[in-house]
This record gives structure tokens, C-alpha cells and sequence, in this order.
């Protein structure tokens, strides 16, 4: 439990040293206009970094660790000169199409490349070797069990698995903060950027973080969590969506439910403390497991800790 101590330690602190610029890629599996990941690229280039996004072109949520392979596909610049690094992949279907419009015609379109296909080109081409990769900050946290169907977190973990530090990042649902969750974020990355580890990395070799942050304007705390099973509520197949989207009443298709209350065995896991309004630090290896600590996690010494510099607004 030492550096787990450790950690939580140097979360109650804030460093005010400067930093020097790293070199970050953004992502996220919302689309490269999505509010949140534009105003964490314009608060990390504020201080100073190198900051490049490569995300899908349109939200793909829920697409997992989803790729598809063998199809050509075309990196698009955006087209907003305050976003002048900003880039986006897609790649074509082809079909026949049963529409009135064009029934039995072959047909091409256009779709939006998957989380792990960004990150991948941006890792290849955007931003080669960078010294982390953010995926997100996602609306609406990515917890437990659900991480297997996350973007986000398979982003993060194909960033993990291309040897490069990742974190993967996420906001309530209901939070429409963007510039409060991209300064938290940028607060996060100057505490690992001024704690390196003893091979001069962000994070030890292997290992990423999977960071929620709870509903509201205000942070109680800082919880070092696990993933683990607990999530709060489950996907299911439903005759009716309308409780996910009135304009979707009486039609099937694939929804949620409540899940009961977490177990004892469940108290630890991120979801728990999320809800208690905690910002929740999982360490992962991209596994859906958290690595153990006294072999994965030395030198994660003194992250200060964030909430402690003033109101989180």
C-alpha cells in the first residue's frame, strides 16, 4: 500500500514550478469538433505544449477497441484556424443500396474511422512519439465494466500498447463545462510532467490512467480507485427507447437500465467514488485490470492534488 499512499500524497499538493513543453496528441471518440477536446487543446497550448489532435471525424461512442482494416483511408484538416493542428480520419462503405432513391445501386460512403484508427494515424502520422496521448475528456464517465465498450479507454489502451503514456479522460454526462474539465486535465498533466519517473516517463512503462470527474462544480476529493466490475447501470435490449430519447418511443433497440447498489466486494471501484463526487485516478494496463501496485506503479511520488488550487470553475 506504500505507493498508493505515496500517490495520494502528492495529489494534495499543487507544484508551482514551471514546466517545460511536451509533446501531446489529443483524441477522443466524439469527433474532432466535439467542445471538449477544442478547449483542452486550447488550455494545454496555453501552457505551452505542443499539442496535436487526431480524433474520428463524426462521434463514434461505444465503438470499443473497433478497426477497421485493408480499407483506404483520408486524414481531413480542420477547417477552423483556431484549431490549426486539429485532424480527422475517415474511410468509405461500399453496399447496395435498398433506399426508393437508389435501390439496387452500388453505392460508397463516406463513414467516420473508430477511436483506435485516430490514434493509430495520429501516432503514425500527426504526432509521432509523443511524450502522452489524452484521449477525451468524453461526456459521460467510462467506468468499470463499460471501459470494454469505451472509445476512450481503447484509444488510451492502443496508445498504451504503441509504448506511449495515455490517459484517458471523462465528465459526467450531464456536465457542460468544457473549459473546467480541460483545466483540470492540463493541471493533471504538470503533476506528472513534474514527477517524472526515474526513466524520465510520465508514467511508468505499461501503465495509463483512467481519470472521471464527478457531476457538478465542485471536486470532494481525490480517490486513487480501481476499475473494476461496478458500473451503475446496464445495457440491455428494450422494445422501447423512449426512455433513452422520446423521439425514439415504442422502438426497439439496445438501452439501459439501473443496475442494484454496488456490492462489498465492489466499494473500491471507481464508479463508487465518482458518485460521491470524487475525481477517480484507475491506473490500467489497457486490459481492463489495474496493475499491481507494488510492481507497476513506483515513482507515481507526488501528484499535488488538484482540487486545492481554488474553485473548480
Amino acid at each position: 500500500m506504500k505507493t498508493t499512499a505515496c500517490l495520494l500524497a502528492a495529489l494534495c499538493a499543487w507544484v508551482a514550478a514551471p514546466a517545460f513543453a511536451l509533446n501531446i496528441l489529443l483524441s477522443n471518440d466524439d469527433g474532432y469538433r466535439h467542445p471538449n477536446i477544442r478547449a483542452l487543446y486550447t488550455a494545454l497550448k496555453a501552457e505551452g505544449h505542443n499539442v496535436k489532435i487526431a480524433a474520428p471525424q463524426t462521434e463514434q461512442s461505444a465503438r470499443g477497441g473497433a478497426f477497421i482494416y485493408g480499407r483506404e483511408v483520408t486524414i481531413g484538416h480542420d477547417d477552423d484556424p483556431a484549431y490549426p493542428d486539429s485532424y480527422y480520419l475517415s474511410t468509405y462503405e461500399t453496399g447496395t443500396c435498398t433506399s426508393p432513391a437508389c435501390n439496387g445501386q452500388s453505392v460508397s460512403i463516406e463513414i467516420s474511422g473508430t477511436p483506435v484508427m485516430a490514434v493509430l494515424m495520429g501516432l503514425k502520422k500527426i504526432l509521432p512519439a509523443p511524450d502522452l496521448v489524452i484521449v477525451g475528456p468524453n461526456p459521460g464517465n467510462n467506468v468499470g465494466a463499460i471501459n470494454s465498450a469505451s472509445g476512450t479507454f481503447n484509444a488510451a489502451s492502443a496508445a498504451l500498447f504503441a509504448g506511449v503514456p495515455a490517459l484517458a479522460v471523462s465528465t459526467d454526462l450531464k456536465d457542460h463545462d468544457p473549459q473546467r474539465a480541460a483545466a483540470l486535465v492540463a493541471r493533471l498533466v504538470t503533476a506528472l510532467q513534474q514527477h517524472r519517473q526515474p526513466n524520465g516517463k510520465l508514467l511508468p512503462d505499461g501503465v495509463g490512467l483512467n481519470v472521471n470527474l464527478p457531476a457538478g462544480p465542485t471536486i470532494k476529493g481525490i480517490k486513487l480507485t480501481r476499475i473494476g466490475r461496478y458500473v451503475g447501470f446496464d445495457a440491455l435490449y428494450t422494445e422501447d427507447l423512449g426512455k433513452l430519447d422520446s423521439k425514439l418511443a415504442g422502438k426497439p433497440g439496445i438501452g439501459f437500465q439501473y443496475s442494484p447498489p454496488a456490492t462489498a466486494d465492489e466499494q473500491d471501484d471507481e464508479a463508487v467514488w465518482v458518485a460521491k463526487g470524487y475525481l477517480t485516478i484507475s491506473p490500467f494496463t489497457g486490459l481492463l485490470e489495474s496493475p499491481r501496485e507494488d510492481q507497476r506503479l513506483p515513482g507515481l511520488a507526488a501528484l499535488p492534488l488538484l482540487e486545492q488550487q481554488g474553485p473548480q470553475r
